[in-house]
């Protein structure tokens, strides 16, 4: 082999590991992760009113009713899953708990747990914001909250 060749592959060779990037899973749950506690919850999915999906908007009139699928998974068990409700600058109201036991879903297309929330916007104000959280609670007590806004109209 000729020094010209080896220096050709010397630098494909260097080239080509600095483009390897590696998919390291273990970092990503560590991250997810409370040093002796568990792990957190993980939702990653965009909310999308099921009922009427080409509504990108999120502006419905009162009485329009909203179906939000909510994707989760995690390591540790979940103990429950909640909904909640703020009416413009009012109080955080539940309006919808479930217990993991009673609910539990798991979709296998999806790889993860799946609940259909539904909510019914109330009649008020034009152009109040609803804010919607929902809440995954594990049984180590870590905690997710997805949140979506809505917008209501007369």
């Amino acid at each position: 082999m000729n020094i010209h060749t080896l220096i050709t592959t010397l630098i494909l060779f260097v080239s080509l590991s600095a483009c390897y990037e590696e998919d390291d899973n273990d970092k990503v749950l560590f991250d997810r992760a409370a040093p002796g506690k568990g792990f957190y919850p993980v939702s990653g999915n965009t909310f999308t009113n099921l009922n009427n999906p080409t509504n990108t908007t999120w502006r419905y009139a009162g009485g329009s009713d909203l179906a939000l699928e909510l994707v989760y998974w995690t390591e540790d068990r979940v103990k429950e899953v909640n909904m909640y409700a703020t009416l413009g600058t009012g109080p955080r109201e539940k309006v919808y708990a479930g217990q993991y036991a009673e609910i539990a879903a798991f979709s296998r297309m999806k790889s993860a747990d799946t609940l259909i929330l539904r909510y019914t916007v109330p009649t008020v104000a034009a152009e109040t914001t609803i804010k919607l959280e929902m809440e995954i609670i594990n049984e180590n007590t870590l905690t997710l909250t997805r949140s979506r806004n809505v917008t209501a109209i007369p």
